[in-house]
């Protein structure tokens, strides 16, 4: 058994006609989500996101939650 790990190993050429794929893959989803948040906030105002959520503590009421 070698002592020599095999991570971190060095790129070969099939790794970098994957990665590259994948990389330009995944770029162009984050660009098209990206457009269509865009798009979804300039047709929602922040009186309308407001009047659909609902407030939420940051800490609980004295005596809801007990670590112990």
């Amino acid at each position: 058994m070698s002592s020599k790990s095999s991570f971190p190993r060095p790129l070969g050429d099939i790794e970098c006609g994957i990665v590259r794929p994948v990389n330009t893959v995944i770029g162009d989803s984050l660009g098209d989500a990206g457009a269509l948040l865009a798009a979804r906030l300039e047709r929602v105002s922040l009186d309308a996101i407001s009047r659909q959520t609902k407030p939420t503590p940051l800490h609980p009421q004295h005596g809801a939650h007990h670590h112990g």
